[in-house]
């Protein structure tokens, strides 16, 4: 089965993403539809490479954060990686937004190193990290 197909399948399977209709994300926690709420989201499109997989995500909070490098932010979006050996997960990239839903001119773009921003959505309830990192292994397996 497709890699992104499989990893859709399992998702929904596992009863932790819903479509959002704007675009081919899945969200995995919150709700997009709810003004000024913590949502994460991913693309269902994945690559793998030696037991590691690839990941848009992206998250837009109900409050200011501030996140890695102390960067004040709303929402961002970047690229993941998954070590399905480790079962951890981390940001290569991420671009912040100053407004919620991933508006505006980017505050400011990041690139990191393995394991130096990992994935874990501080304060947003049901471990959508431990969801993502599951659910990108089994479908790459």
């Amino acid at each position: 089965m497709h890699l992104a197909l499989r990893f859709t399948a399992l998702l929904a399977l596992a009863g932790t993403a819903s479509v959002s209709n704007a675009q081919d994300w899945f969200t995995i926690a919150g709700y997009p539809e709810l003004p000024d709420s913590d949502v994460v989201q991913i693309s269902p499109t994945l690559s793998t490479w030696q037991h590691q997989v690839t990941l848009e995500v992206r998250t837009t909070r109900k409050t200011e954060r501030t996140g890695y490098g102390g960067v004040r932010y709303r929402s961002y979006s970047g690229m993941a990686v998954v070590d399905c050996d480790s079962t951890k997960g981390w940001f290569l990239t991420l671009t912040f937004f100053a407004q919620t839903n991933w508006q505006g001119e980017p505050v400011k773009a990041m690139t990191y190193r393995a394991d130096e921003a990992p994935m874990v959505f501080n304060d947003i309830s049901g471990n959508p990290a431990d969801k993502l990192i599951r659910a990108a292994c089994a479908a790459s397996r």
